[in-house]
């Protein structure tokens, strides 16, 4: 795995009302690693354990992104239009913290 980074990649999108069609788009997402930590901390007052940990999680996340949209002809030869957002800069943000103690 790589530092958090543009990544290019292919998307299958399926549309509503439009069933026998899908469209496959390139666009661009965030990926890779972050710094992260994990830590214990010991806190008389924490029953009933008196430690805990404590998270700094960081996401690799778009900073910028850019808007897009195409239009694909479905069955009934009407044009629907999709629209998608593609990530431009990434960078790594502090996230929330889902992890169970």
């Amino acid at each position: 795995m790589h530092y958090c980074q543009v990544e290019s990649y292919n998307e299958t999108i399926y549309l509503q009302n439009c069933s026998n069609n899908s469209i496959s788009i390139k666009t661009t997402r965030c990926r890779g690693q972050c710094y992260s930590e994990d830590f214990l901390i010991y806190d008389w007052k924490y029953t009933p354990l008196h430690y805990r940990h404590k998270h700094h999680l960081h996401c690799c996340s778009p900073n910028r992104i850019k808007s897009f949209e195409t239009q694909i002809i479905c069955e009934n030869k009407r044009l629907q239009t999709v629209k998608y957002r593609s990530a431009v800069r990434c960078e790594c943000k502090l996230c929330s913290d889902r992890c169970s103690e």
